[in-house]
């Protein structure tokens, strides 16, 4: 029998552990992957609120008042709600075509700039 206690761990408490880190190269295809994915649900999520304006606007009656009043100016008003939503949707998906190219370029920038300067120095903190 062998009376070997195992190794007791020391517990620190409220000790913070500072490492630093260098960011020196930005992945552009990374950042054009996740550029489109979060600027993709970024449109869903516009798109969703654009329907719901949308049907508010028809159930308390904004645009039968709106056609009324410009009919009694003599002019006229044709709102197609599916025009409406195919305009809103193609302006988004060109927004997100562009975000991502401008994402991608500064991609790039970041890493000419960093070859030259190092990259960005981070400090990173944990508790322990």
């Amino acid at each position: 029998m062998s009376n070997q206690q195992p190794p007791r761990e020391r517990v620190r408490t409220g000790q913070v552990v500072r490492r630093r880190a260098t960011v020196r190269r930005i992945d552009p295809w990374s950042v054009l992957k996740l550029s489109v994915i979060f600027y993709f649900c970024f449109l869903l999520v516009v798109m969703l609120g654009l329907s719901v304006f949308w049907s508010v606007i028809l159930r308390i009656g904004v645009l039968e008042t709106l056609t009324s009043f410009l009919d009694e100016l003599q002019l006229t008003l044709v709102i197609n709600g599916g025009n409406i939503a195919r305009a809103a949707f193609l302006l988004g998906l060109l927004n997100v075509v562009l975000w991502t190219g401008i994402n991608v370029f500064l991609a790039f920038l970041y890493n000419l700039v960093a070859d030259l300067l190092g990259g960005l120095r981070i400090e990173l903190a944990s508790e322990e």
